[in-house]
């Protein structure tokens, strides 16, 4: 199978995980991250159509919001700390991060995701913006598991400036031959631009039995709509995730979702206690990755 053929069939498998950026999308409107309610009032419209009538209002889960929450606020302080200019994201969804941060005009900003997606995603940022240009905010349609794909995203950032690569949600749904794939793709990109890969895909099998009933239910609930056992697609546990990436050539600096505790507003509009949410962000991690030469 050539890459344009394995590309087809990548896309083809993994159309079946685009509903569920609904369910992230939900929870990011119980936070202040900007845009949020704007970006799912649309994308909930889009809920009729085919490709999303497996979600109901039932999946919402908005007990998870604090999760979500975390991990969109960490990455953020995490990319804004780089201090970079360019920033590629792969597999954005329906995320907000790239209207957020290209209001930087300083900043320019790529979001790459399967064809169907950026589609919508075009549509909605067309509503939100009203027809002002954003000149510094590009949207791609490609495949993470391709490098020709990503290549062609990068034609928009200069050669003379470090890359800031992210993905947020994408690895859990690949298998460890498709996590290296991946990963030995942005080795590349980072290899000719310099920069850092930042992520917090990195689950572990050695915290499911410590995982409250809410994220047990919803994974079954994702299982069922998209045909991917993620929990198959866990490491074991963070020495082992750290391993696999420092064998594909990365340097690998770990943060906790504790980090932003402070930052976050949907516990309390939720009502979770303390405790419920300590536990809940307590194993999350994100991983800030350089390549060593």
């Amino acid at each position: 199978m050539d890459k344009k053929d394995a590309s087809k069939t990548a896309s083809g498998h993994y159309e079946k995980i685009i509903p569920t950026a609904w369910l992230v999308a939900y929870r990011r409107t119980l936070s202040d991250i900007p845009f949020s309610n704007e970006i799912f009032e649309r994308l909930d419209l889009l809920r009729r159509s085919h490709a999303f009538s497996a979600i109901t209002e039932e999946m919402k889960a908005p007990n998870l919001a604090p999760q979500f929450e975390a991990r969109y606020k960490l990455m953020n302080r995490l990319i804004l700390e780089e201090d970079s200019k360019q920033v590629l994201e792969i597999a954005s969804g329906y995320g907000p991060r790239g209207l957020e941060l290209s209001r930087n005009k300083n900043i320019v900003y790529v979001e790459l995701d399967l064809p169907e997606v950026i589609r919508d995603k075009r549509e909605i940022i067309n509503h939100i913006v009203k027809g002002v240009d954003i000149n510094n905010l590009h949207l791609i349609a490609g495949n993470a598991l391709d490098l020709d794909s990503l290549l062609e995203a990068t034609t928009y950032f200069s050669t003379d400036k470090p890359l800031t690569i992210t993905n947020e949600g994408l690895l859990r749904y690949l298998n460890f031959e498709e996590k290296s794939r991946v990963a030995k793709n942005i080795y590349h990109l980072l290899d000719i631009f310099g920069g850092v890969w930042i992520t917090p895909d990195i689950t572990f099998k050695n915290v499911m039995l410590t995982e409250e009933k809410t994220i047990k239910e919803q994974n079954e609930r994702v299982r069922a709509i998209t045909g991917i056992d993620t929990d198959q697609n866990r490491f074991e546990n963070d020495e082992e995730a750290k391993a696999f990436f420092e064998n594909l050539g990365f340097n690998v600096e770990s943060h906790s979702y504790l980090e932003v505790r402070n930052l976050l507003v949907s516990p309390q509009r939720i009502h979770m206690d303390e405790k419920t949410l300590n536990k809940m962000i307590e194993f999350p991690v994100v991983y800030v990755m350089r390549i060593r030469k």
